[in-house]
């Protein structure tokens, strides 16, 4: 039991806490999407449809390409459940999604049409998972 759970906390994006988290994963039905609550209902919200998310206490803003949405929810949960390979988190208070980064400087990132800032600690982490071309002096 010990290795099947060092070989599952090996894939996660090392935000498992521990409490049945494997077992919950194997019992998902959509895989690809999960649901939030907005105006009494359930909405599905697929994972490439998330362009970035800010957390601000016990809530979290989640915007996608159609709609934004205020959650009682922290960022954390939702790292945790994001697919690390799709997600990257810039800022103690922001999780984007990689593939909708347009610009990075330090301060700053451009997501789709919005700006986010960029934490100091999570700058150089964003930096070496790109490929880079261009300073010529490895800036």
């Amino acid at each position: 039991m010990k290795e099947v759970l060092k070989a599952y906390n090996g894939k996660s994006n090392g935000n498992s806490n521990g409490n049945g988290t494997l077992e919950q994963q194997n019992k998902l039905l959509i895989k690809d999407a999960l649901f939030v609550r907005y105006k009494g209902n359930l909405v599905k919200v697929k994972f490439t449809d998330i362009i970035w998310m800010k957390g601000d206490g016990n809530y979290t803003t989640l915007v996608t390409n159609d709609n934004v949405y205020s959650l009682r929810n922290i960022l954390k949960e939702f790292e945790s459940v994001l697919p690390s390979e799709d997600f990257i988190r810039i800022h103690k208070s922001y999780i984007v999604r990689l593939d909708q980064i347009n610009t990075i400087n330090p301060r700053e990132v451009t997501v789709g049409k919005d700006t986010v800032p960029v934490g100091r600690t999570y700058f150089q982490n964003l930096i070496n998972g790109i490929n880079k071309l261009g300073s010529g002096n490895g800036d």
